[in-house]
């Protein structure tokens, strides 16, 4: 799936996402040695700019911020090309069956299903998103497709905003897609559990194969185990820190009731996780004629380095819990990722994934 291509391919690959209020950058290069990260960096803008949601609240601050990040990025030749992601939330995806037809016919029968899919969820008109559909599976009686749609407004406001810092926007993507495109490999009627753990918030998805199925976003980050941590214990942000990296959240300290206050914690996004099997399994999913099922838990994201955090949440979850591996999916040759510590690859995933996607 490819919402825009505006342009050729890249020899060099940048991509940009925003996460909890950051803007992170990775540019790539192919070299005879591996895959070359030729920087990358991540930039806290501020709520006063990007909101939690990713919405751009001061145009020209944002501008001005993007304009002063252009000279630590490495574009390659020519004129600044880049790839950006869109935070899953801005996206609406569902699936739907279409009866064989022509392509021309095809296009006029998915348009009148956006047309009755807005209505029904009471959406703006389908003209006002850019929409991009994948036949994921042919059957005697037509095809299962998947549906993004992005609305038009969010996705212009950010290409018109890094074209007057200078940038022009290549491709646009939505953040779960790209991992999963880039860094997971998931059999064909097996799904995930996809966690994206932030500082302030964290992304749970359900993925079968590369399609997202169903997304949440949960008000709990990285932030909240410290704070509690503080509270509880009467100690400052320092100390707690320490206090993670020596125990682990899963034997914070010796006082079982911390160890209680972060599970509570994590509770939402724990529930998130159920709500969402539950709401998805109880309908069968055409795709492989069976209901969703899962018992893998994958995690990254910038809070991704809280000791015992993803064994944690594998408990709480019931599922098998592993970090993110941008091996597991990767490019046929599976060239190595140079001069980046593997903790930072998975805080910079989404970024990467679609650096990497582009990488030609």
């Amino acid at each position: 799936m490819r919402l825009f291509s505006f342009f050729e391919k890249p020899k060099h690959s940048v991509a940009f996402s925003m996460d909890n209020g950051f803007l992170r950058y990775v540019s790539l290069m192919r070299t005879k040695e591996g895959i070359q990260v030729m920087s990358h960096g991540s930039e806290y803008f501020g709520s006063n700019v990007i909101t939690l949601e990713s919405e751009i609240e001061d145009d020209a601050l944002f501008v001005s911020k993007l304009r002063t990040l252009i000279p630590s990025i490495d574009f390659g030749e020519g004129l600044p090309e880049a790839n950006i992601i869109i935070p899953d939330h801005q996206a609406i995806m569902f699936h739907t069956h279409i009866m064989k037809e022509s392509a021309q016919q095809m296009n006029d029968i998915i348009v009148d299903h956006l047309k009755t899919y807005c209505e029904a969820h009471d959406l703006l008109s389908y003209t006002e998103y850019v929409c991009e559909y994948d036949i994921i599976l042919e059957t005697s009686f037509g095809y299962d497709v998947h549906v993004t749609l992005v609305p038009k407004n969010y996705a212009n406001h950010l290409a018109r905003l890094f074209k007057q810092a200078g940038i022009k926007i290549a491709h646009i993507e939505t953040a779960h897609h790209a991992v999963a495109s880039a860094c997971l490999d998931i059999p064909r009627g097996e799904g995930l559990v996809l966690v994206s753990f932030g500082k302030e918030q964290t992304s749970v998805a359900l993925l079968h194969a590369d399609h997202l199925v169903s997304h949440e976003l949960v008000p709990v980050g990285e932030d909240a185990l410290y704070v509690t941590i503080e509270r509880f214990l009467k100690v400052d942000r320092a100390y707690a820190k320490k206090i993670i990296e020596r125990h682990g959240i899963l034997q914070t300290h010796p006082d079982n009731g911390l160890l209680g206050e972060l599970h509570l914690q994590l509770n939402p996004i724990v529930r998130s996780i159920d709500r969402q099997l539950v709401i998805v399994g109880q309908s069968p999913y055409k795709t492989v004629g069976e209901r969703f099922t899962t018992r893998t838990l994958i995690v990254y994201g910038e809070g991704i380095h809280v000791k015992g955090l993803v064994p944690l949440l594998g408990d709480l979850s019931h599922l098998t819990a592993k970090e993110l591996d941008v091996w597991a999916g990767h490019t046929e040759d599976r060239a190595p990722i140079l001069n980046m510590h593997a903790a930072e690859i998975v805080k910079y995933a989404e970024a990467l994934s679609l650096a990497l996607i582009y990488l030609k």
